[in-house]
């Protein structure tokens, strides 16, 4: 898959109206690239893992031994949903494979074809306000199993035609088209809440970006809300497709979208067949339904809005301009808050704002699995992600902190899986939620200094802890814990007798990160429409509703001295600070056993509702899984029109995606050759081993005097290459390091060549060093790539060519603008027995020299010049128009007259970033090279190039 998407990168060199078709299958194909490129972790496991397997005639559940329960629980689900949840999605039937992977910290899960399997990543997300609370492997179970009937029943039709024509990864490419990305997350949300007692559709805090977007009055067209935006906050396909299935669902029945999606993937209707379907079932096309959508939804959330107990509060601090986020925030001092802060501009930095707006940034943390942080007495804690360096799926969250007496950071500990730790008053000890592989959960007390256990609280019902926060006496812990069934509560635990106490009875509302405050503990519940503060006084044990508010609220914070609360609310523009006076008269008591939600919280999706309760319990036989089961596993078809090649190409992987194959056909129409090759790649131990085997027929070249002159070739190769993951802080790093060794011999046809075989290593070494960048960034603010490629013969003939390139990325004067400088360096043998392939990117605007070695240096300025966010007929949507000044600088040495020959030129491109379709994003632009200097082939000093990021698609 990775081959397929990496083949598109290459150079065309025709015009743009030969190559329609081309591009027609390019978009498809590289619509999968994206789709999947997040996906795959190829040889991300460590090979000391040893696999089990649950096989049914419905699924093989594959999994780390040691998860057996997991494995039946998930097995057993997808039993029932098989069997008992298809009317409104279809009958076909497919058995699937689901991997649940243990050694990652990630919360996620995705089914793709090519191969069709699904994984689950089993750690729970740390905070359940966004994702809920159910157990995890349940929950993941819902929702992507969902996935798996909709690739099931979406083979019909076309998309049927085109599996048989492409194979899986063909019919992804057309169902991904025809049925767009909101149906897939909308349709599999709406059944992990139909299914379950809670599931997205049951949480406040899922529909903050649309409700902020209707308080402030923001209406954004149907290609907006598809596409997003550089400029402007969005919410995102998995909250559009849930509103939009939902409201189809109400009006229109159970099955309309299963007849909708289904005229969509037989394209009955040729163009958009999906809205065309729409329009003859409800009159609307797909803006029109979209309109009816938002509608509805915002007259309910408006009157929610518009009551007269809405608590009235002022921003803490001026609005921004651009879209801007303070999520987290801890009072430090009279009229003094800490609070994380990050735009779209701006990468996270933990920031002191005052009470007359002013900010000072303190330090910034570096990429997490969870961005919760905690404050208390100058010092700040979070967790960051930390990576092994070989295998990837095996990562580690570690605890930082920070001190403001000193200003230094600290690690405080290495290679653990940790999340929201605190810190007593005195500094002495840290309280951090654990996590295991082995899906035990619980906390542990830390020595501040040392990152040492001090103790292990107990946990006998395995519950999932979240946010422990330490008392202010610190001899207890009070923490919000997920039950088995998916319920929270906040429990008080003892520090010295390990004894717990549940504060408020299990529900399935969620509760957010708790603040302790002498008696009183202030949290953020869902027990209303919005998420708001709670107070839990351990006085008299009771819950009181703190605040009030139109959207809902992630956290909050009290100024005890001034009677002051500060939280953090979504808006239209990100999450902003509000402060409210902290009234306790006027907290109003709650009553837990009402459920105050309204409607839209609760709906009634004609499904068989709850499930979870009445799945069989099966026992099913568990067995080993090797990881070499099914090597080469061929499924899909994948072709690729890259002038002048023509290839069609059989990809294959396994399902532990340890192995790759590739075997395939390319015409080069240049000189009319044809080449068959097989190439298999293993990533199960350290290094990655590749072998594969080449071989050209039909090889000609015009020689003067003599003719077209033909042969064929023959290349074995194969090789090593070991990639690390170096990831940490605020750069993501990687380094691969290999070295591929090729037998290249070359049959002559009526002739002889001098050198008819060559033996040649082919030596790499990439590495590339990134600091994060914010959203509207277009290059990081400070980064580093480097390429270094020795290629040499190891028998008799005498070749070789070494090729070397480095950029540096460098902030410009403004937040958006970047500096780009390059070097590049080749040199190659002046034998002229055998030539290697030419990496080299010459001065833009050239042709090649004839050169013994050259240099290149290049300067370039990007910067953003607008963000149009406009679109045409579903077609294309441009989102970005960014520009680049350039001036290149080279040297050419010519071996033969000894001298060097320079190759200057500058201009400036032009670049629009779009999304094709409403799904691809595609980049293009148009660029202006003066020469400085002639041209060895033109004679031409302006030269206009039409361009893509990567690749020159053509020139005129």
């Amino acid at each position: 898959m990775k081959l397929a998407c990496n083949a598109l990168h290459s150079n065309i060199s025709t015009l743009a109206y030969k190559h329609i078709r081309t591009l027609i299958f390019t978009f498809a194909y590289l619509h999968i690239c994206i789709l999947s490129a997040s996906a795959q972790n190829f040889g991300g496991n460590p090979p000391s893992l040893k696999w089990r397997q649950i096989n049914t005639d419905t699924v093989r559940v594959i999994f780390p031994a040691g998860l057996e329960t997991q494995g039946e629980r998930v097995a057993n689900i997808v039993h029932y949903l098989n069997q008992h949840t298809r009317n409104s999605i279809g009958n076909r039937q497919q058995k699937v494979n689901i991997v649940l992977q243990n050694q990652t910290l990630e919360s996620n899960g995705y089914v793709q074809l090519g191969p069709f399997r699904s994984e689950f990543y089993l750690n729970p997300p740390p905070s359940s306000l966004e994702l809920g609370s159910l157990q995890w492997d349940e929950q993941l179970a819902l929702h992507e199993y969902r996935h798996v009937l909709q690739n099931m029943n979406f083979r019909q039709g076309i998309s049927k035609a085109f599996s048989y024509l492409g194979g899986e990864l063909g019919q992804a490419a057309i169902t991904n088209i025809a049925v767009p990305n909101w149906f897939w997350e909308g349709d599999a949300v709406t059944m992990e809440t139909a299914l379950s007692p809670q599931g997205r559709g049951r949480l406040p805090a899922f529909f903050d970006g649309f409700r902020g977007l209707m308080l402030d009055n923001k209406h954004y067209s149907y290609m907006k809300i598809r596409n997003g935006s550089y400029r402007d906050y969005v919410p995102n396909h998995y909250e559009l497709g849930y509103l939009m299935s939902v409201y189809g669902r109400t009006h229109y029945g159970q099955t309309f979208w299963r007849d909708v999606t289904t005229d969509a993937v037989r394209f009955r209707g040729v163009f958009y067949p999906l809205s065309q379907s729409i329009r003859r079932r409800t009159g609307y096309n797909i803006t029109g339904f979209y309109k009816a959508t938002m509608q509805e939804y915002e007259h309910e959330w408006q009157q929610y809005a518009n009551r007269p107990a809405i608590t009235p509060a002022k921003p803490l601090n001026a609005p921004a301009n651009i879209v801007t986020n303070y999520r987290y925030v801890y009072s430090a001092g009279p009229g003094q808050w800490v609070t994380l802060k990050s735009s779209y501009q701006r990468i996270p930095g933990f920031y002191l704002i005052d009470s007359t707006g002013h900010e000072q940034l303190l330090t910034r943390p570096g990429n997490s699995f969870d961005d919760f942080f905690t404050y208390n007495n100058g010092r700040i804690l979070w967790t960051e992600a930390r990576y092994d360096a070989r295998w990837v799926w095996k990562d580690y969250s570690i605890i930082k902190l920070y001190d403001r007496a000193s200003g230094h950071t600290v690690t405080i500990t290495h290679r653990t899986k940790y999340f929201s730790p605190d810190i007593t008053n005195d500094g002495q000890s840290i309280i951090v939620a654990f996590t295991t592989p082995k899906q035990q959960y619980g906390l542990h007390l830390l020595d501040a200094h040392t990152g040492a256990v001090k103790q292990v609280l107990p946990n006998p019902e395995n519950w999932y802890y979240s946010f422990p926060r330490f008392t202010a006496d610190g001899q207890s812990v009070i923490s919000s814990v997920r039950n088995r069934l998916g319920q929270m509560a906040l429990v008080q635990q003892s520090i010295s007798s390990g004894e717990s106490i549940l504060l408020t009875p299990f529900s399935f509302n969620v509760i957010g990160a708790p603040v302790v405050a002498g008696d009183t503990l202030y949290f953020t519940g869902s027990w209303k429409d919005v998420n708001n503060i709670y107070a839990y006084t351990l006085a008299d044990k009771k819950i009181y509703q703190v605040t009030d508010r139109p959207n809902s609220i992630l956290h909050g914070a009290v100024d005890a001295q001034q009677q002051q609360i500060v939280f953090s609310e979504f808006t239209a523009g990100g999450y902003k600070l509000y402060s409210a006076p902290l009234q306790a008269s006027q907290w109003r008591p709650l009553d837990t056993a009402v459920d105050a939600h309204s409607a839209w919280l609760k709906p009634r999706l004609e499904e068989s509702g709850n499930i979870l309760p009445i799945v069989p319990h099966n026992d099913y036989p568990v067995k080993k899984y090797p990881q070499l089961t099914r090597p080469f596993n061929l499924h899909s078809w994948v072709p690729t029109f890259d002038d002048p090649d023509y290839s069609l190409t059989l990809y294959g992987n396994n399902i532990l995606n340890t192995t790759s194959t590739a075997i395939g056909y390319t015409y080069n129409r240049n000189e009319g050759s044809s080449a068959v090759g097989a190439n298999f790649l293993f990533g199960g131990w350290f290094p990655y081993l590749q072998a594969g085997v080449d071989y050209t027929f039909n090889r000609s070249a015009l020689v003067k005097d003599i003719g077209r002159l033909y042969w064929k070739e023959l290349d074995w190769h194969g090789g090593f290459t070991i990639p690390l993951l170096l990831s940490s802080g605020k750069y993501g790093r990687s380094l691969s390091v290999g070295s591929n060794y090729h037998y290249l011999r070359s049959y002559p046809d009526g002739f002889k060549f001098r050198d008819e075989g060559i033996q040649y290593l082919n030596n790499t070494l990439v590495f590339n060093n990134q600091r994060i960048k914010a959203p509207q960034n277009i290059y990081s603010h400070f980064g580093q790539y480097l390429y270094l490629q020795y290629t040499h013969s190891i028998d008799e003939v005498p070749a070789e060519q070494f090729y070397g390139r480095f950029d540096l990325y460098l902030p410009g004067l403004f937040p958006n603008h970047s500096i780009v400088l390059q070097a590049a360096y080749q040199q190659h043998d002046t034998m002229q027995r055998y030539s290697f392939t030419d990496n080299f990117v010459y001065a833009r605007g050239y042709n090649e020299p004839f050169y013994g070695h050259i240099y290149k240096l290049g300067a370039n300025y990007h910067f953003p010049i607008a963000y149009p966010d406009w679109g045409f007929a579903q077609l294309i949507y441009l989102m970005r128009l960014r520009g680049n000044a350039f001036y290149d600088y080279s040297q050419a040495y010519n071996f033969r007259t000894k001298t060097s020959r320079r190759f200057a030129s500058t201009g400036g491109e032009l670049f629009f970033d779009t999304k094709i379709g409403n799904t691809i994003p595609f980049s293009f632009g148009v660029r202006f090279s003066h020469l400085l200097d002639p041209d060895p082939v033109e004679a031409t000093r302006n030269r206009f190039d039409f361009i893509l990021p990567l690749q020159q698609l053509f020139s005129y």
